[in-house]
């Protein structure tokens, strides 16, 4: 996931990071206040990222959903090694300092390191009531949306995705169950693919 090539440190990843979540936050409050009729759900979400999930349906085929959550991944250096010194990861840095870094690099057999930080995602929801034919509601969903990480390495980046899902809705309980895939292409800083995946469920108010 995310082969990226020495991103720099975001040293103000702790405001973007409280920016953030209090707008999230603030959107999914003023949509919880103003639903009605079982329309807004809240739950969790596991796979990649983890996160807490929301839906809000604007009408009876159609829906946002947001994500926010902690997304962990793997990501590549150059040549596959490591460094003792994290200021090596970053291309300027090592520009700077080749004979520096070289003696602090590491042969990692190309498995990469580990890195973490906080995701966010919202998407725009169609949804095919008639593709399956069961007693509950079983509907297909797909639609556009777009996705946010910071990352403990790199700088954050932005970009847009395409989801794609299957719901099991019971008629007898206010609640969702969901399996979802959903292709990334990150934007900002650099362009790459990525993808999102996970099973989760939530409870309708």
């Amino acid at each position: 996931m995310n082969p990226i090539i020495g991103r720099t440190h975001e040293r103000g990843d702790g405001m973007v990071k409280r920016i953030f979540t209090v707008s999230f936050l603030l959107a999914i409050f003023c949509g919880a206040a103003s639903a009605g009729g079982r329309n807004f759900g809240v739950g969790i979400i596991l796979g990649e990222p983890t996160a807490l999930s929301a839906k809000y349906w604007t009408s009876s085929t159609t829906a946002f959903d947001f994500g926010i959550g902690w997304g962990a991944g793997r990501g590549w250096n150059r040549y596959g090694v490591g460094y003792t010194d994290d200021r090596c990861y970053d291309n300027g840095y090592y520009n700077s300092h080749p004979g520096y870094c070289d003696a602090r690099s590491y042969d990692n057999g190309g498995s990469g390191y580990g890195y973490s930080g906080l995701h966010l995602h919202a998407d725009y929801l169609y949804h095919n009531f008639n593709l399956f034919h069961a007693r509950d509601k079983v509907p297909l969903y797909y639609g556009p949306g777009i996705s946010f990480n910071t990352w403990q390495r790199y700088d954050p980046n932005f970009g847009i995705r395409g989801v794609i899902g299957v719901a099991w809705m019971p008629n007898n309980a206010p609640i969702d169950i969901f399996f979802e895939l959903a292709p990334v292409l990150e934007l900002f800083p650099g362009i790459y693919p990525d993808v999102n995946a996970g099973l989760g469920a939530r409870f309708y108010f």
